[in-house]
């Protein structure tokens, strides 16, 4: 049975479609064919390959004959390496190693399809956490994307694909109470001294081990956040596989000035007679890394029974109490150096439910 132009149902139950790709020597046209599994499919796919031959014949551009690994090496060296920072080099790197290559690297990049595309996702789906997919899957994109801006694809494959929707995993605030106890526990030793910083700034654990004595001002209270720690993937070496970096804060907005605390001002000046080191989470000389940190932090919890509270519940905290004292959210925003209030309104919602309550009482009133 024939349905459509030059789409033929075939006697083992596929669809075979066929399509002029070039002309012999002798004028005489060269097919080219596509099978697939529905008529849908292979209608889909014709009319790529018509559009993509016929945009080449036209542009006058060179087809990018190689596979979807060599073209991804090249995206990544050649096109990302100069204008990103060493940890999302190192990030893409691990993920498109990871990730893509394993299942696509062997296939030419101008023969990947949307069906496959939606293959990869759900291979991720099985192992990776929604959140997840989708960082990959904006990776993978983006270096497809790069090959379409390039001539190298009519279309990106990736553009028709559908994700899982995102479930947004709440990071627990501590109660007053908690806070208490954490923060008696943090003063019995200098070690502690990270974990009130979170608490009284809001600083994320990477800007903490980052801070340095010359980005705190004692005589105005004021600190400033610019660089960060982080230990990411060591790409392109047969020796340590992760390597600690430091570098600017993730984005510009990141980049901020926090006004001290008395009592955190005080803590500070405390440890600042008693170190020689340039970073105020110390050991010895050397800067204190962010997983050390975290499993100083790991041990008091343990001490205090705290359960299902990571590191990052801290600066969840600071903006809690901030919401909950009547600051202006746009303040709050600034301190917790969020790129827009958006973020810090659709983060902190249940923090204005008494205020909600409020207004609500008041309008009954009216």
């Amino acid at each position: 049975m024939i349905k459509g132009e030059n789409i033929y149902k075939r006697k083992d139950g596929r669809w075979e479609g066929r399509y002029p790709k070039a002309r012999k020597m002798d004028g005489s046209i060269y097919y080219g064919y596509i099978y697939a599994r529905s008529y849908r499919d292979v209608k889909e796919q014709l009319i790529e390959k018509k559009a993509r031959i016929n945009y080449l014949s036209t542009a006058n551009i060179k087809e990018f004959q190689g596979s979807v690994a060599e073209w991804a090496a090249i995206w990544i060296e050649d096109i990302m390496f100069p204008k990103v920072k060493a940890s999302t080099y190192a990030s893409y790197c691990s993920k498109i190693q990871l990730h893509l290559i394993p299942v696509l690297g062997h296939r030419p990049l101008k023969k990947v399809t949307v069906v496959e595309i939606d293959q990869l996702v759900s291979l991720l789906m099985k192992d990776l956490a929604p959140s997840s997919v989708h960082i990959v899957f904006r990776i993978v994109k983006s270096c497809f994307e790069a090959a379409k801006e390039r001539g190298y694809l009519f279309l990106n494959p990736c553009e028709r694909t559908v994700l899982p929707k995102i479930n947004k995993r709440k990071i627990n605030a501590l109660s007053r109470s908690q806070q208490k106890a954490v923060e008696k526990e943090c003063l019995k030793s200098s070690k502690g001294l990270p974990i009130v910083l979170a608490l009284e700034t809001g600083m994320r654990i990477g800007e903490i081990c980052a801070l340095k004595w010359e980005d705190i001002d004692f005589s105005a209270s004021l600190l400033t956040v610019q660089r960060t720690k982080q230990r990411v993937s060591n790409p392109n070496t047969t020796g340590n596989r992760t390597k600690l970096i430091e570098t600017s804060p993730k984005t510009k907005a990141a980049e901020r000035i926090i006004p001290l605390t008395s009592k955190i001002k005080e803590l500070l000046i405390q440890e600042k007679e008693q170190t020689l080191s340039p970073y105020v989470i110390s050991n010895g000389m050397q800067p204190v890394e962010p997983r050390t940190v975290s499993y100083r932090f790991e041990r008091i919890k343990q001490f205090l029974g705290l359960i299902n509270i990571p590191f990052h519940s801290l600066r969840h905290t600071f903006a809690t109490r901030c919401v909950e004292l009547g600051a202006n959210i746009a303040a709050v925003s600034s301190m917790l150096g969020h790129s827009s209030i958006k973020m810090t309104l659709d983060t902190y919602t249940n923090s204005f439910l008494e205020d909600q309550r409020e207004i609500v009482k008041k309008l009954a009133r009216i």
